[in-house]
């Protein structure tokens, strides 16, 4: 359960501001206006521990996640008490993170809390999605098929994951290896040469001299371009942060050579999923959207999620208002048929399994074609090398 403070104004025109403890921002300002206030501002209340350090020790893996959502879906179908259920949960975890905040999870259900207010106490565990789908499942008394469903979810989100990360291994280490490579050749390599030049009077060749240039800015100037990486990091950074620059640079991702295509199907394959979850499970499409929205890291289909928003919320259907927007014409079309056949949780399934077998299809080609690319860079950077070497030496050896 998260915690939003608001300033709102009632009919009359007198301030109120508080806080409100809600699932999400949508039913904060859903409370809000039954109350007859008309919100102004709302802002998510942060958290104390917001450290760098804080957040990595306290970390609750999506490994983690996946099999503990497993386990106690495995429990709660074949009939165990909820709570002893998640009591056998924290006996097995290892993570002190996880194991108090079960534990807590249990003493608020033995409390009379529900199962998804306990957990909508740890946002940086359970994430808002998780915690809808928990609601939405004790709602409707369905909780063994909701859990059953997140499980599957989660485990196929975890083993997309994995086949992305696995194939991106190579080039990343291919790359990583290039630059340790030029660091070595110009911080060690090169300035032994530069001493046997400067022993004699020849007149060096234009590629042997950038090459002494830059082994100089690399010895000597080091700082510097530390200080320049650095500087570039922070800047973008602190533009993501405004609406501008995360605009921009999301754009920007989206439109890149080789990679473009995949982060647009990788976002996909996680909106289409997350989508057949909370249609499956029950939840509204407008709090859908909300939610998914919410959880949709790139600005431009989240822009495009709170656009279709507001045109749900007056009536239009949402297949049409995905039309002509960052998604693909098939998903328009795909959602129009689930909504006239009354089985959109299936499409949106279904969308999922297809653009993550378009993700696979493209990681592969990405590896394929990055290895030409690798070896052009690699022969045009040793070659190079060879030229602004072996020419003073060729001039050497010719001048006696």
């Amino acid at each position: 359960m998260a915690e939003f403070n608001y300033k709102a104004k009632d009919s009359e025109g007198v301030d109120h501001s508080g806080s409100v403890q809600t699932p999400d921002i949508h039913s904060a300002v859903a409370i809000l206006r039954k109350k007859g206030l008309i919100v102004i501002s709302i802002d998510a209340k942060k958290t104390q521990d917001n450290s760098f350090l804080g957040k990595f020790f306290n970390r609750v893996s999506f490994t983690e996640l996946v099999i503990v959502t497993r386990q106690l879906a495995t429990m709660v179908s074949a009939g165990l008490v909820l709570s002893e259920a998640i009591d056998i949960l924290v006996e097995q975890q290892t993570n002190p993170t996880l194991k108090k905040a079960l534990d807590e999870v249990s003493q608020d259900i033995k409390g009379g809390l529900t199962l998804a207010q306990s957990m909508g106490k740890y946002p940086n565990i359970f994430p808002r999605l998780y915690v809808n789908l928990i609601k939405s499942g004790e709602a409707s008394g369905k909780l063994d098929k909701v859990l059953i469903q997140m499980a599957d979810g989660l485990e196929k989100d975890r083993e997309f994951q994995a086949r992305v990360k696995g194939a991106l291994i190579y080039p990343v280490v291919v790359i990583s290896m290039m630059v340790v490579v030029v660091i070595i050749m110009m911080v060690f390599v090169i300035p032994k040469l530069v001493t046997l030049y400067q022993q004699s009077t020849i007149d060096l060749p234009l590629p042997t001299k950038i090459l002494i240039a830059t082994s100089n800015i690399f010895i000597h100037f080091w700082w510097l371009m530390i200080i320049l990486i650095v500087g570039i990091i922070v800047g973008i950074n602190k533009w993501n942060k405004t609406p501008e620059g995360n605009y921009f640079l999301g754009n920007l991702l989206l439109k890149a050579p080789l990679v473009g295509k995949i982060i647009s199907n990788v976002t996909l394959t996680n909106f289409n999923r997350t989508f057949g979850l909370l249609t499956s499970a029950g939840i509204p499409l407008l709090e859908s959207i909300g939610i998914v929205s919410d959880l949709t890291d790139n600005p431009v289909y989240r822009n495009s999620l709170k656009e279709a928003y507001a045109g749900v919320e007056k009536g239009l259907p949402f297949s049409s208002l995905l039309s002509g927007k960052a998604f693909p014409k098939i998903v328009s079309q795909m959602v129009r048929v689930g909504e006239e056949t009354g089985k959109v949780d299936e499409i949106f399934f279904k969308l999922a399994e297809y653009f993550e077998s378009e993700s696979d299809h493209l990681v592969k080609n990405l590896t394929v074609a990055i290895e030409p690319i690798i070896l052009i860079i690699l022969g045009i950077g040793v070659a190079f090398l060879v030229i602004s070497i072996i020419l003073p030496i060729y001039k050497l050896t010719t001048s006696f």
